[in-house]
């Protein structure tokens, strides 16, 4: 009985053990989503509307009789409200990429579905299984480890051809797969040696095999910090 009651003691206490670690975890992604949205809620409630203020009044100003009868402040004032609208265009881009909504409204593979329209080179997504609900920091942690391994690929094999394969058990796991040369190799202050501390600051695990002639794959698997009793996959 003793034994029995040992053995419970010592299942309780691991269960504890692993519970405060995925709490922990789950906080720090937490914590960073909470700033994500903040800087979000900055820029587009405070930079965005004073830049879009300031193409109102020059527009304004481009319909005065003094600004009419000026051909050379006309101009320098047409070249000014254009600027704006740059920097416009530039800050939502910035704003989408810090918090994309459409990963919050329609999940990871939708995300980077977007992600691969976009991309400089053909991206294949592929989720051969609906994901479960996942935190929102951890799906963040996936899409940007995603959206940074597709950069990658576009920069060092510009004409490979790139899939990207999303499954879930007890872990999500994100597959990129590019048919470059291969090659890659983990080094201090290279993007995979930045990729995995980002991932292991979540309990994540970054994996390449990348040999020479390729295909090259980073593999990332990222535990989804469900706590006891929340639904995980659905089998």
């Amino acid at each position: 009985m003793r034994r029995h009651s040992q053995q419970v003691s010592h299942e309780d206490q691991a269960a504890q053990t692993i519970a405060a670690l995925t709490a922990s975890r789950r906080a720090i992604v937490d914590a960073y989503e909470v700033e994500r949205h903040r800087i979000e809620r900055d820029l587009h409630d405070g930079t965005q509307q004073y830049l879009v203020a300031a193409a109102m009044m020059i527009g304004e100003a481009r319909l005065s009789a003094t600004v009419a009868s000026d051909p050379e402040l006309a101009e320098r004032l047409s070249e000014a409200q254009a600027a704006i609208q740059r920097g416009l265009d530039a800050l939502r881009v910035t704003v989408r990429g810090i918090h994309p909504q459409i990963l919050t409204e329609q999940g990871l593979a939708a995300a980077l579905a977007d992600v691969a329209e976009a991309a400089a080179t053909q991206v294949r997504i592929v989720c051969p299984n609906p994901l479960p609900a996942i935190p929102e920091g951890v799906l963040a942690t996936a899409y940007f480890f995603a959206c940074e391994a597709i950069a990658n690929a576009a920069k060092h094999a510009p004409r490979a051809e790139v899939s990207v394969l999303l499954t879930a058990d007890e872990l999500l796991r994100v597959s990129v797969v590019d048919s470059g040369p291969g090659g890659a190799r983990f080094a201090a202050g290279h993007g995979l040696a930045g990729m995995r501390e980002r991932l292991a600051a979540v309990g994540g695990e970054l994996t390449i095999s990348s040999p020479m002639g390729g295909p090259t794959q980073v593999l990332a698997s990222i535990p989804l910090l469900l706590q006891r009793g929340e639904p995980g996959v659905t089998l």
